[in-house]
């Protein structure tokens, strides 16, 4: 017979194993890990309900959550996407509303405007897709995730920041609501990295221009420089009437790219006289965070070109 003495003794041992069982797991997470947090949460907190869907045209819809933003053009030999979010997580999201707005899966290719990290996160995404990009992006991709443990850090820390700001806003306002997506997608930008991010490059790259025939639609790409990264390119598909610009500029013409000189001005000179030749085949132009534009920003961005130039003659 076991006395009180020894259910006690054993009572003891047991918990004793308990907590040391959770001290050891809690060790070996990754750092940075909320242990009694997932991403599969973030569903059910209303991560759906701030993916915003709009038809552009017919075939064209554009897809943003927070400062992500992605557009779909449905084709007659697939489904072609430009760009793929921050975060893997997230981009599946992205792919199933998609997928629900065609009502197919026929997913043809991704094009990548440039290689920062918030249009490419969601590459893996598409793996049954062919990815395309600037020669420039395969490195400037394998350049920027050299430093995991870096990315890492700043992801954390800017997912922090957006939490502290959201407790200092009114639940369900347009600003608490801007800096929950934005929270969100950091979020899941820093625990794919913790789990199933695969670093994924285009398959397909060009130097100067690819043009894809999709039977009904064509997507003309041209590289114009290096300006806001190395690897900047722009889509034009005149069926649809679009010109997709990555981030170069955003409304009024403001341009979002570095120091310059007169051979990249030579360059950007250029695709700007490409864009003029197709001037009457462009009413709308989109951001690559979703600014809805017109060719009165276009135009703008072109005169900003042209300024530069001049200046560098």
């Amino acid at each position: 017979m076991i006395s009180g003495i020894e259910k006690k003794m054993k009572k003891t041992i047991i918990i004793i194993c308990l907590i040391s069982l959770t001290i050891i797991v809690l060790f070996f997470l990754p750092k940075g890990t909320s242990f009694f947090s997932s991403r599969n949460n973030d569903q059910s907190a209303g991560v759906d309900k701030y993916i915003n869907l709009n038809r552009l045209t017919d075939k064209v819809l554009a897809i943003n959550f927070g400062d992500d933003a992605m557009t779909a053009v449905v084709t007659q030999k697939g489904i072609v996407v430009i760009d793929a979010g921050i975060s893997n997580s997230l981009t599946a999201f992205y792919r199933k509303a998609i997928e629900k707005e065609f009502g197919r899966n026929d997913f043809a290719y991704l094009i990548n405007t440039h290689s920062h990290s918030d249009h490419i996160g969601g590459n893996q995404v598409f793996s049954d897709a062919v990815i395309i990009g600037h020669e420039n992006c395969v490195k400037e991709i394998s350049e920027s995730w050299a430093d995991l443990e870096n990315k890492k850090s700043r992801l954390l820390k800017i997912a922090n920041e957006y939490k502290n700001k959201l407790k200092t806003l009114k639940s369900s306002s347009n600003d608490w609501e801007e800096n929950y997506c934005q929270l969100i997608r950091y979020k899941h930008a820093f625990e794919d990295l913790l789990n199933d991010r695969v670093i994924t490059y285009p398959e397909i790259t060009f130097d100067d221009r690819l043009n894809i025939s999709m039977g009904d639609v064509s997507l003309n790409l041209i590289y114009f420089g290096k300006a806001h990264s190395k690897s900047d390119i722009i889509i034009h598909i005149p069926e649809e009437r679009i010109l997709m610009i990555g981030d170069l500029f955003f409304p009024g013409g403001i341009p979002a790219i570095g120091e310059v000189n007169k051979q990249d001005a030579e360059r950007w000179l250029y695709v700007v006289q490409w864009i003029k030749d197709r001037w009457d085949k462009i009413d709308k132009v989109i951001g690559g965070h979703g600014q809805i534009m017109n060719r009165n920003d276009l135009q703008s961005f072109n005169e900003y070109v042209e300024k530069k130039y001049e200046e560098l003659e």
